[in-house]
């Protein structure tokens, strides 16, 4: 088609939105409109089925409700479009730039073109059977609320900073994915394929994760539950339980025993857990950001990457646990001072116990250390800068590459 021929057919699209005289829909499936420049341009439920869109320049186009079904928008330029209702079941979208596109509701399920035209064969063009395929494609900030993308490739795809609310994303390919900041809260992953992917600071609330390894997922910061919504109701009965059970009220509450449970990634910010039993615990990601934890026992749980800051952790048991990569910037973790049953001072203490714990890596700047037993932990890449270390044990600890600027020893 000539660059005439194209403009006529756009101007008559636009005189049929506005119901003018001359409009006629754009019908443009199978044609070859590779390498164009059709910026800013009003294609509002066209017909592009199965287009050759390849390197097309599509920037800031109003493409809402358009049938794009198996077409090929390879490396096209969509940044800023509206593609909001679109039908692109089967399209190929490898390495195109999508970023802040409107994609609201978009369908990017399966599809397979039979038959085209002049031709009386039956033949299959452009077939993603299996769903949309965006691999190595640029989404950043994009709106994809309520999008069906169901078996789509998104390997490789930078999703920083988009909305997925809700959206359908069972069995997608996120392998490598940078959702960064994304929002995939009451999204359905389940199936999911997320290796090497990361979701740091990603909101999943509500989100589906059946099926899923999330084993080489990067999960920092990421939100699967928050403290006042989202935690499962056996965990909640179990938190009012121990809080009753803290107030020392007569026949009332029950300490929490939460061992060899799987409380990754959720959010108990605040809570007090103070007593607590979570041995051998699954607790990767966790967020105890301001929690009591005074004398409860972590011992051999895995808790990596969790996030508690500004916490107290005194007299707790934390041998064997792995710590790696957390986040205890301002934690204490010094003794506490034992009384007797009157509630009299002893003048014994009770120090936390890190004997055999991995802190590799951990953010402990400005932490209470104090007479915590260290005997065996390995420290390698911590941070423990303006930490008070002040009588700790650290016989046999490993200190390679530690930062122990300012850390008050004595």
């Amino acid at each position: 088609m000539t660059p005439q021929e194209i403009a006529a057919i756009i101007d008559q699209h636009e005189r049929w939105l506005t119901r003018r005289k001359g409009g006629v829909r754009a019908s443009l499936a199978m044609r070859d409109l590779s390498g164009l420049t059709l910026g800013g341009a009003n294609l509002r439920g066209a017909n592009l089925a199965g287009a050759n869109l390849h390197r097309t320049v599509l920037f800031n186009c109003d493409m809402e409700e358009a049938d794009l079904f198996c077409a090929t928008l390879d490396r096209a330029d969509l940044r800023q479009a509206n593609l909001r209702k679109v039908d692109m079941r089967g399209c190929s979208l490898k390495r195109a730039n999508l970023n802040n596109a409107n994609l609201e509701l978009a369908d990017f399920r399966g599809g397979a073109l039979y038959g085209a035209a002049g031709t009386d064969s039956e033949r299959m063009r452009n077939a993603n059977s299996n769903g949309a395929d965006l691999s190595n494609s640029a989404m950043m900030n994009c709106n994809l609320k309520g999008a069906t993308l169901t078996g789509a490739n998104l390997s490789g795809v930078n999703l920083k900073g988009a909305d997925l609310t809700g959206a359908n994303l069972t069995g997608v390919n996120l392998s490598e994915a940078n959702l960064t900041g994304a929002n995939l809260s009451g999204a359905n992953l389940k199936g999911a394929i997320v290796n090497n992917a990361i979701l740091k600071n990603a909101v999943l609330v509500g989100a589906n994760l059946e099926e899923i390894d999330m084993s080489a997922v990067d999960m920092t910061g990421a939100t699967l539950a928050t403290a006042d919504e989202g935690l499962p109701p056996d965990i909640r009965k179990i938190l009012d339980e121990h809080a009753l059970w803290i107030k020392g009220q007569a026949g009332k509450g029950e300490r929490a025993i939460l061992s060899g449970t799987d409380l990754s990634y959720m959010d108990f910010t605040g809570t007090n857990l103070s007593g607590a039993e979570i041995r051998d615990a699954k607790l990767i990601g966790i967020r105890l950001n301001g929690c009591r934890l005074v004398m409860s026992d972590l011992s051999r749980s895995v808790m990596t990457n969790a996030e508690i800051k500004q916490a107290i952790l005194d007299g707790t048991n934390l041998v064997d646990t792995d710590l790696s990569g957390a986040n205890l910037s301002g934690t204490s973790l010094g003794p506490v001072d034992l009384k007797d049953s009157q509630g009299r001072e002893t003048g014994r203490k009770w120090p936390t116990n890190l004997a055999g714990a991995k802190l590799r890596g951990a953010n402990l700047t400005g932490a209470d250390l104090r007479l915590a037993n260290l005997m065996d932990a390995d420290l390698t890449d911590a941070i423990l800068t303006d930490a008070n270390l002040t009588g700790a044990n650290l016989t046999d600890a490993m200190l390679d590459g530690v930062d122990m600027q300012r850390v008050v020893m004595e």
